[in-house]
């Protein structure tokens, strides 16, 4: 039942990153942070190219520096971020663990308003 409720496939990659997201000013620059929720984090990143692709166009048409899609497996409560532009090193530091493939894992990590803006936001006014 929770799996028909967090479907995805009917959802353009647009939709998927416009339906939760909002917008931050950090040390300068504007970083967007998405979030998906699903059950299945394969579901989400079976479509990362085109999700990269969505994001660095809204980058480049709203003028974001930096797009985060978290995706957020709301059944173990963990997400994977999913980093599209520039800067990057923050990101990292905000976490202490290195972006490869363009994610980062965030085990029990399910809020973007207490675990990962706060966080963020620290990282990128160091």
């Amino acid at each position: 039942m929770l799996k028909a409720g967090t479907n995805l496939d009917s959802k353009t990659e647009k939709e998927l990153i416009d339906a939760d997201a909002k917008s931050f000013e950090m040390a300068g620059k504007t970083v967007r942070v998405a979030q998906i929720n699903t059950v299945d984090l394969d579901d989400v990143f079976k479509r990362q190219a085109a999700l990269e692709s969505a994001a660095k166009d809204e980058n480049a048409s709203d003028g974001y520096d930096l797009f985060l899609i978290l995706a957020t497996n709301i059944l173990d409560s963990n997400s994977e971020l999913l980093v599209v532009g520039n800067p990057t090193e923050p990101v990292e530091k905000a976490f202490g663990k290195t972006i490869a493939n363009n994610r980062l894992s965030l085990p029990g990590v399910v809020s973007r308003k207490k675990q990962v803006v706060p966080q963020l936001t620290d990282a990128f006014n160091a």
